[in-house]
């Protein structure tokens, strides 16, 4: 099941498999329409068919094919474009979500398979005698006028597509959405009791197993590593999903017992690396992407607190899921006494502060965004006593309560403080820290 997800998202963040399936439909469009033009002598009787001679068919396919390709050629302009302002205006790791928009994959595809297919008709017509002009109802012609049309209308769809998503709010909206799937795909599971390090459990030498390759972890199959081991073995997983491991780093520890075998391969099958770094199954990452657009746009250079506001509130979202959620499951069983150790993820206290640290160091003469700080964590906090899980809330707590000292070392006027304490009030956090 893990590989399947995983090869499911490669797909997804792939600008090549959609629009190639898109061109392999109207090459055999092409091949239809051509046949139905050469043998079916019904297509003369529907009308909405368009009539034209062979010199005027190839005009017609020439005329499509040229006008896609220089449609192409804007469509990979404008993606490109789009990158390089995320990139430059964002964060160079929020790059990767402009690659996943399906509609993009579709248009693109669509103009190219609109270019293939003219090309086709025009190589089909270009092996027939100009001897006959007379009028006659074509299918390929009339699709291609059709496909022709639709890639018009699908870039300026595209265009308008384009500059919606490039806004910071929706930029911001699908990190924070792509997060929260990314905590809700992990296995939780509440383990007390257990032993979680897996160290001294087997006698004998372990086999310890290297990464072959540069890569960034971006899955990790425990369970399904976890079935292939032989009756009895134990393996401990060294690395964590978002870390990155060079050619000889060690990825796992495994004691096979009495039954050798070489499992290099199956863990390697198992621990997935990738050039790129996912949010899929990483909510850290989502988190720090959303941090690194806050930390662009408090810089000197660019000084727009409102945008850092923003992603203060939409990082409430994923914090709420993760402070909710039982923490990942490092004990993976196979139905032979097989087990599978992984390593400690981060904490819930980790998550907030590196939610929150950073934005609160950048923000220090900025009272909007502190207050945005203490505000999200005070709602955060009576979310979690509302749910029975009061005891979470300690390093929101934290967090909040550094903001507010920030805020009072800033030397702000206290017309700004005043809100501000206002709000930290509501976390239990006395005034009396604006004397600090």
């Amino acid at each position: 099941m893990e590989s399947v997800r995983y090869l499911v998202q490669r797909l997804r963040g792939s600008l090549f498999v959609i629009p190639t399936g898109i061109v392999a439909l109207c090459l055999v469009a092409a091949g239809v329409a051509r046949y139905l033009d050469r043998e079916v002598a019904a297509v003369a009787d529907v009308p909405v068919l368009f009539s034209v001679s062979l010199s005027g068919g190839r005009s017609v396919a020439t005329a499509v094919a040229g006008a896609t390709i220089t449609v192409a050629a804007i469509v990979f302009s404008i993606t490109a474009l789009s990158s390089q302002i995320a990139a430059s205006q964002y964060s160079p790791r929020a790059v990767a979500g402009f690659f996943e928009d399906r509609f993009q994959q579709v248009v693109i595809g669509l103009v190219v398979g609109t270019f293939a297919y003219s090309l086709i008709v025009l190589a089909g017509l270009a092996g027939v005698a100009d001897s006959d002009e007379t009028l006659r109802r074509s299918v390929s012609v009339t699709l291609a006028v059709g496909l022709g049309i639709g890639s018009g209308i699908g870039i300026v769809a595209y265009i308008d597509h384009s500059l919606r998503r490039m806004r910071v709010g929706a930029v911001v909206r699908r990190i924070a959405e792509a997060t929260v799937a990314a905590v809700r795909s992990q296995p939780h599971k509440a383990q007390e009791g257990v032993a979680l390090d897996g160290r001294a459990e087997h006698e004998g030498k372990p086999i310890h197993v290297r990464a072959r390759r540069m890569g960034w972890v971006r899955a990790i199959d425990a369970s399904g590593l976890a079935r292939a081991l032989p009756p009895g073995a134990l393996a401990r997983v060294e690395v964590r999903v978002g870390e990155l491991v060079a050619p000889g780093d060690l990825l796992a520890t495994v004691w096979l017992g009495d039954e050798p075998r070489n499992v290099e391969r199956t863990v390697h099958r198992a621990v997935y690396t990738g050039r790129t770094r996912s949010v899929n199954g990483d909510p850290a990452f989502g988190i720090r992407q959303l941090v690194d657009i806050a930390l662009r746009a408090l810089s000197p250079g660019v000084n727009d607190p409102t945008t850092a506001v923003d992603v203060i509130q939409h990082l409430k979202v994923p914090l709420r899921e993760i402070l909710a959620a039982e923490p990942p499951l490092r004990v993976h069983s196979g139905a032979s006494r097989q087990r599978v150790f992984l390593p400690e993820a981060p904490s819930r206290s980790d998550h907030v502060h590196a939610a929150f640290a950073e934005i609160r160091l950048a923000a220090t003469g900025q009272p909007v965004v502190l207050r945005a700080i203490v505000d999200v964590a005070a709602d955060l906090v009576a979310d979690l006593e509302e749910d029975d899980l009061a005891g979470r809330g300690g390093a929101l707590v934290t967090e909040a309560r550094l903001a507010v000292e920030a805020a009072v070392n800033a030397g702000l006027p206290e017309s700004d403080l005043a809100g501000l304490l206002s709000t930290a009030s509501r976390l239990g956090l006395p005034e009396e820290d604006s004397e600090t």
